[in-house]
């Protein structure tokens, strides 16, 4: 049996309802997928900057530096080897990708696992569309306070970019604003709330069943 969601107002006050179909938001949850699409996004997170010189690349004379025999010492023959301290590093870090793509199966399934551990726990919100003439932290803080929803890690996703929307709630550092599309497995599992507004709410479900 699908699962009654509020469409809530800006006053907290529920004006209508939504299903969460079955097929997004009540699937057999995959624990692998999951895994697999967390690990995913920290790795493509990594710059994969580090590096360090070689002895090839260490800017000083290759010239041996003292006899092969009779010093006691070892038989090293240049200034640059890894063994001489200001020489180049052995096996060191080089500048690489960490990108990792995922099946596009596999990031459906992970997506919908996500939806409905969220959807299970009553995580899921839906909120009639608004937007305000200006940015107003204070107007949309008061929207949260309403909605009950102002002391929670909130992920508020959005039909199309709102740049209003994204001034408001810029100095709120418990709410993260995304639209259809920017957002991903990690973001729904990273947040306590999930707060769709009612047209992004429709077109995410008439999207993702068109995808199968």
């Amino acid at each position: 049996m699908s699962t009654q969601v509020d469409i809530l107002n800006s006053k907290g006050q529920a004006s209508g309802s939504v299903e969460l179909p079955e097929d997004l938001f009540a699937i057999e949850v995959s624990d692998y997928a999951l895994y697999r699409a967390v690990v995913a996004y920290e790795a493509n997170q990594r710059q994969g900057t580090a590096s360090v010189k070689t002895r090839s690349e260490i800017a000083r004379t290759s010239k041996k530096h003292h006899r092969q025999k009779g010093t006691g010492w070892a038989r090293r023959g240049s200034m640059r080897s890894p063994l001489v301290r200001g020489g180049g590093v052995a096996f060191g870090p080089q500048p690489r990708s960490y990108y990792e793509k995922l099946p596009k199966s596999l990031k459906r399934l992970a997506l919908r696992s996500a939806l409905t551990v969220k959807g299970s726990g009553d995580q899921i919100k839906v909120i009639e569309d608004f937007d305000f003439a200006e940015p107003s932290t204070k107007s949309f803080g008061k929207i949260l306070d309403a909605c009950d929803l102002k002391d929670q890690k909130l992920l508020f996703i959005t039909a199309e970019n709102a740049p209003k929307l994204v001034k408001s709630s810029r100095n709120l550092p418990k709410v993260s604003i995304a639209h259809l599309g920017s957002f991903g497995t990690y973001d729904l599992l990273k947040a306590d709330i999930v707060l769709f507004t009612h047209q992004a709410f429709g077109k995410f479900v008439e999207t993702h069943r068109q995808e199968g």
